[in-house]
């Protein structure tokens, strides 16, 4: 876990340099493209991600790897106001059924995993929306423009309700928003199983870890 979190670490800060506002983006303060509308801002799906990740146990270094899982439907809003620190909100639903695992090029093996996991790990049927809301968003500008956001808000998934702090960089420029984040969650703090195969020898361990890469576009009235 310490090598991917380094990792991930040094993704989250090379990811952030693409969030630099470009040069003449800037737009004069009290302008609505400067980010003091209140309009909302509408996630969108196509250009956005959401990567879930996994780490196995047991034998998994002779019969096993770990996944990469993506979320493909979903969407919600958002405000953020530039220069206020307690000035924004986030909405987001996104639909269990959707999750696919990416990278897997062995056919029968990648429909196994997608069962297992709507079927007997999410339970799509029962718990077909996963959904966030904030209670409270924090931020503090940093020297190149871009934002470090915490949002504390309500996660619903597999049919629990668990407060989260969602940490974020959020850049704006004139009618988007870009935010980018990675944390973890604890799949037994949502009733969730850790699903195991290979009778048992080699299992998904209880953290996941979730990165995100947001783009919304503000609505205008």
């Amino acid at each position: 876990m310490k090598n991917r979190t380094r990792i991930l670490s040094v993704a989250l800060s090379l990811m952030a340099g693409g969030l630099t506002p470009r040069a003449g983006a800037e737009t004069k303060p009290g302008s609505p493209a400067a980010g003091t509308s209140a309009a909302p801002y509408q996630i969108d799906a196509k250009k956005s991600r959401f990567i879930v990740e996994t780490e196995t146990s047991g034998l998994s270094t002779m019969f096993a790897h770990d996944h990469r899982i993506e979320v493909r439907d979903f969407g919600g809003q958002a405000t953020f106001t530039r220069g206020q620190t307690r000035s924004g909100s986030l909405q987001l639903t996104a639909w269990a059924r959707s999750l696919v695992l990416i990278g897997e090029d062995n056919l029968g093996a990648r429909q196994a995993i997608e069962s297992t996991l709507r079927e007997d790990v999410l339970e799509t049927d029962k718990y077909p929306e996963i959904t966030f809301k904030t209670k409270s968003v924090t931020s503090s500008r940093r020297g190149d423009g871009t934002f470090d956001v915490r949002l504390i808000g309500e996660l619903n998934l597999h049919g629990v309700t668990r407060q989260i702090t969602v940490p974020a960089r959020v850049s704006l420029e004139p009618g988007t928003l870009h935010a980018i984040g990675v944390l973890e969650l604890r799949q037994t703090d949502f009733n969730i199983t850790p699903f195991s195969f290979a009778n048992g020898t080699v299992g998904i361990k209880d953290v996941v870890t979730l990165s995100f890469d947001i783009v919304a576009t503000q609505t205008q009235s």
